[in-house]
């Protein structure tokens, strides 16, 4: 998980470790994979929330002071700053999720989705257009279905076994749905106009 880093910055292994240590911000589920969810959400959201807020959304009101707590949120600045710049560059195609994976392996894509969501559950009004027109079921479909597992596996009871299959690959959906988000609030702010 480790990216490069400027100094004063923790590295995304240290800044896990970091977050996990952390009663307040452990109990509300923040992982380097959650905030990068969120950071993409924020990147190919609808409108630019100001940092100070969307940092404050992670950390709590109080920014932390420490050393460490201040090396945390230069890493989470810095990997927002990422995110942005991965998602414009070749109209984001170099761009990856961070997803949590088993010891096997296995990719837990939860904590990713949640953390998108948490941005589209937190500034409604601004995504509300993209609900409104019909065209978030087709657009969040991948990360909303990873977001709530077990609520999927419910309705896939009973479905055949490549029906549940296939809805569990969701997550390799999901980098072209962030890009296809990302366009779509291009589109609607300049109309004919496309990524870089």
């Amino acid at each position: 998980m480790s990216r490069r880093r400027r100094v004063g910055s923790l590295a995304l292994d240290d800044l896990d470790d970091w977050l996990a240590a952390q009663p307040d911000i452990a109990r509300r589920n923040w992982s380097v994979s959650a905030i990068d969810g969120f950071c993409a959400a924020l990147a190919a959201g609808p409108e630019r929330i100001s940092t100070e807020a969307w940092l404050r959304v992670i950390f709590g009101p109080g920014l932390p002071t420490t050393s460490k707590g201040l090396g945390a949120v230069q890493a989470v600045l810095d990997h927002h700053h990422a995110i942005d710049h991965r998602l414009r560059l070749d109209d984001g195609s170099r761009w990856r999720p961070i997803y949590m994976r088993t010891d096997d392996g296995t990719v837990l894509a939860q904590p990713w989705a949640a953390g998108f969501m948490f941005a589209v559950k937190r500034w409604p009004e601004a995504w509300r257009p993209m609900f409104e027109r019909g065209h978030s079921q087709k657009l969040l479909m991948p990360i909303i279905t990873c977001e709530v597992p077990d609520q999927v596996d419910a309705l896939l009871a009973g479905k055949p076994r490549a029906v549940r299959e296939l809805i569990a690959q969701a997550y390799h959906h999901i980098p072209d749905a962030v890009r296809a988000i990302r366009e779509y609030w291009i589109q609607d702010k300049y109309p004919g106009k496309t990524t870089e």
